[in-house]
């Protein structure tokens, strides 16, 4: 089975439809390595099946520890007496966030790569990537707040898919092993009525779910080497533990070593990045029996301030091996790129792959290149391609901000 979709459009974003089949810890998308700038958006998208022409603007603004990003939009029905889809918004707010000195802030819009504790329960959660259209919407929109005193931190999560969760972390006081104070933490994450909708004209279903979790960690080095050990519930379900060791070094090279023993009925990061965009059914897609397993990962570079990202992480168990791979560039032969590629937890055996490739012109258009790869088996899957040009108003319109 191959089927090619071609489309020719001039797109501002990576389609939101390549996104929502991938999941994993591992990942990026172009806005990883492209900072804030005015953006031009002159295409074509589909919704409830109809297609649309959609012009817009886009611009991020900073003002110290302040964020905002405010897209404004116009749609064109390219079928005369075509229906407006009530998602479609003519102004909205991609982001505001605030972070004051490290120890509060909050972000609403957008929310992605919510990780609470060390991921068992939910790991690099993203609000944005459901519904039938690419677009941005309200009812795809979150909020994330945190804040510290002394030894706690205290994390919440809403979103409007009527996703919540809190955590609670501390420093154990007078409590050190090697002379490093242990850091303990408790979660909890409810989805309160499930999801049902329509995902790249598929309908997915999960129903309301709620788990919660307990860890403990010992900073041995700093962010450098952490030991760790985790415990999750998902309510009604099963359950699952897990013990590693992670670390971190000048934000440069990201690794982590798992052993995970998961119960009957119980998915490991159950709450991940395509939570909003997949359908899972516990009875044919969790473990029937208890499985043990293995998590290892390793990633180099970041795109905050390296042209050069890539990740690799592999997870093993008796009756699935689950694979995800990324890599990203910036300002390479005038292009940025990303390329994705994972097999999900409920699908053993079938990769996903996604990538995009941003070419830099010099003028007042470039050109973005999409691909979407889903494989059923190693020669069988369906594809499809879209070519754009994106709109520069860095370049004609100056900045105020």
């Amino acid at each position: 089975m191959n089927k090619l979709v071609y489309g020719l459009s001039a797109s501002l974003m990576i389609l939101a439809s390549s996104a929502a089949s991938v999941s994993g810890a591992i990942r990026y998308s172009l806005d990883d390595f492209q900072g804030p700038k005015y953006k031009g958006d002159l295409s074509i998208i589909q919704a409830n099946n109809q297609s649309y022409v959609k012009t817009g603007l886009g611009t991020d603004f900073e003002w110290g520890p302040l964020e905002v990003g405010v897209d404004t939009k116009f749609y064109i029905p390219t079928t005369q007496g075509a229906p407006y889809p009530s998602d479609f918004q003519f102004i909205t707010v991609r982001n505001v966030a605030y972070n004051h000195n490290n120890q509060a802030g909050f972000k609403y819009g957008k929310i992605s790569d919510v990780t609470y504790g060390y991921g068992l329960l939910m790991d690099e959660y993203n609000s944005s990537l459901g519904g039938d259209t690419s677009e941005f919407t309200f009812r795809k929109s979150g909020l994330k707040a945190y804040a510290t005193y002394g030894g706690v931190r205290v994390d919440g999560l809403g979103t409007a898919g009527n996703v919540y969760g809190a955590r609670v972390s501390y420093d154990l006081p007078g409590i050190t092993l090697l002379d490093v104070p242990v850091k303990v933490g408790a979660t909890y994450v409810n989805d309160t009525d499930g999801l049902n909708d329509v995902v790249d004209s598929s309908q997915v279903v999960r129903s309301a779910q709620s788990g919660y979790g307990v860890d403990i960690g010992l900073p041995l080095a700093g962010e450098f080497l952490t030991l760790y050990a985790e415990y999750s519930k998902l309510t009604d379900q099963g359950q699952g533990a897990a013990s590693g060791i992670k670390g971190n070094f000048l934000d440069l090279v990201k690794y982590r070593a798992e052993f995970r023993v998961l119960g009957s009925k119980f998915v490991p990061g159950y709450f991940n990045t395509t939570y909003e965009a997949t359908s899972f059914d516990f009875d044919t897609d969790a473990p029937t029996a208890r499985i043990n397993g293995f998590l290892g990962s390793l990633s180099v570079g970041n795109p905050a301030f390296s042209p050069y990202s890539a990740g690799l992480q592999l997870e093993s168990y008796s009756d699935r091996q689950l694979l995800t791979a990324a890599v990203g560039w910036s300002r390479v032969m005038n292009t940025d790129g990303v390329v994705n590629y994972t097999v999900p937890f409920q699908n053993n055996g079938n990769g996903l792959l996604d990538a995009s490739i941003f070419f830099t012109t010099g003028g007042v258009f470039d050109y973005v290149v999409n691909t979407k790869r889903v494989y059923f088996n190693s020669s069988m899957y369906t594809e499809s391609y879209s070519v754009g040009l994106r709109f520069n108003a860095d370049r004609v319109l100056p900045r105020f901000f």
